[in-house]
């Protein structure tokens, strides 16, 4: 029961921003970070008293919606989406805080925004790959709203083009889920279909193949990544915080749910191209991010190249690669929200996003500059940071199952520290280029409130990394046990 409240419990901020017409710029903005609070002190609660035992039943909930199909509404927490309904919950919050870019139309701006939210925290919970599915869409339309009204000048192609890539990528997914529930009983309960439902191989590689498909635009993987970098963009940075924190994980995270535990041998012949993919997107996100004028671009596609170990961590099929995925998305999460929230204090500071046009911000702004520094250190895998561990589990897991891979994803993390150094030392050190970063102020109280727990967090995750691995390892050993895995 805690976690449908917690799933709905947005649903109350979407009514009080709709019922609130007269009231101030100040209590809508109170208003909201009160709302968004609520849901993260349900999971901390849950976290404190239930953390090493998640399949607790008072985490549970199940009864019927369509019995005659096998649908039913089932919701429950497990290790391999805890991370991530944890993520949902901060990032909204820190998106409220970091909300001070939205002046028109706050009151909607929040509305959706918690609908986006209660879509997400939806999807980490869902025990039902058709309510899976809903949940899944329901992400949808705010996500495409939420760029498309508040996002900048090229906000309506950029949010057009998002829409198309995700819900096509979506539709497919959703006959892959048709075909195996219907297979299978008809059944489309996650825990009834584990481990295949006694399906023949050449079903099973038919059924995961549109499956694997749409979950990969959703990451996304290149070459299905086009629509990103026009969404990230264009999007404000309360919005960019949900798209890069949360929004690719619906990806990462159904392959690591629902495709290859519930179709080990369907999903098995993929596991190469899966790990090519990751490869695929460590390399080719490093050297465009070299080449990137734009701070914000560079940001997006440095966190193209992350998504890559990910993927890399999922195909290994063993437990440190595993392992190191499902920490991945949270990790990666939080130095992408960090680093985009620090792009756009820089931008408005300095009246620009370009590199070169940038410089000296250590001088004039040491907070941003430093907290600039720890993100972008965080990005390339430093050690005492969360995402040291997280990557090098990930390598160290594509290694042993696909040696190849595993060394060019380990060369990733050196073409990470070429372009990031190259950007640290252009934007934070030498002259003040711009001259209105010669008056600049470094980041207030507001600011340092949405990128301070952030950083913490990334620090905290370095130093102890077991307070999320030991949460996360029964459910990475019940996959395991479901591939045949070690």
């Amino acid at each position: 029961m805690i976690t449908t409240i917690t799933i709905f419990l947005p649903l109350i901020g979407v009514l009080l921003m709709l019922l609130m017409r007269n009231a101030d710029e100040r209590t809508t903005r109170y208003t909201a970070l009160g709302v968004a609070a609520a849901p993260l002190l349900l999971v901390l609660y849950v976290y404190f008293a239930h953390g090493d035992d998640l399949g607790n039943a008072l985490l549970t909930q199940s009864f019927d919606w369509v019995s005659s199909l096998g649908i039913g509404y089932r919701v429950g927490l497990d290790g391999l989406g805890f991370g991530m309904f944890f993520l949902s919950a901060f990032l909204t919050l820190i998106a409220v805080v970091a909300s001070w870019d939205v002046r028109e139309n706050l009151r909607q701006y929040y509305a959706i925004l918690f609908v986006a939210e209660l879509g997400m925290l939806g999807v980490f919970a869902a025990q039902d790959l058709i309510l899976f599915y809903v949940f899944f869409e329901i992400t949808l339309i705010p996500m495409y709203l939420l760029v498309g009204i508040w996002g900048d000048e090229n906000r309506r192609p950029a949010a057009i083009k998002f829409f198309i890539y995700t819900f096509f990528g979506s539709t497919v997914m959703l006959a892959g889920f048709l075909a195996l529930g219907i297979l299978s009983g008809p059944s489309f309960s996650i825990e009834e279909l584990n481990g295949g439902s006694g399906l023949s191989r050449a079903a099973q590689i038919a059924i995961a193949a549109p499956i694997l498909f749409g979950l990969l635009i959703k990451v996304p993987a290149v070459p299905f990544h086009s629509w990103l970098l026009d969404v990230y963009i264009s999007s404000p940075i309360s919005t960019n915080v949900m798209l890069s924190g949360i929004l690719p994980k619906l990806g990462t995270y159904g392959l690591i749910k629902i495709a290859i535990p519930l179709l080990p041998q369907g999903a098995e012949p993929f596991l190469p191209y899966i790990a090519a993919f990751g490869v695929i997107n460590i390399i080719y996100g490093s050297f465009v991010a070299f080449m990137q004028p734009d701070l914000k671009a560079l940001v997006a596609y440095s966190s193209i190249g992350t998504l890559g170990f990910i993927l890399l961590g999922i195909a290994s099929g063993n437990a440190v690669g595993i392992n190191g995925a499902v920490m991945q998305q949270v990790t990666h999460g939080l130095y992408s929200a960090l680093l985009f929230i620090l792009v756009g204090i820089i931008a408005s500071r300095a009246g620009t996003r370009r590199i070169g046009e940038l410089g000296g911000l250590a001088d004039r702004m040491p907070w941003a500059g430093g907290l600039l520094a720890l993100g972008a250190l965080a990005a390339m895998g430093v050690p005492g940071l969360g995402v040291f561990v997280s990557e090098f589990m990930t390598i160290m897991g594509g290694y042993t199952a696909f040696p190849v891979q595993g060394v060019l994803a380990a060369s990733g993390i050196v073409l990470g520290a070429m372009y990031l150094l190259n950007m640290l030392r252009r934007v934070i050190f030498g002259p003040i280029e711009r001259p209105a970063l010669a008056e600049a102020t470094d980041a207030g109280p507001v600011e340092m409130a949405a990128i301070v727990p952030l950083a913490a967090l990334l620090v905290i995750l370095g130093i102890f990394p077991s307070l999320l691995t030991n949460v996360q390892r029964p459910a990475v050993d019940l996959v395991l046990a479901a591939i045949g895995g070690s």
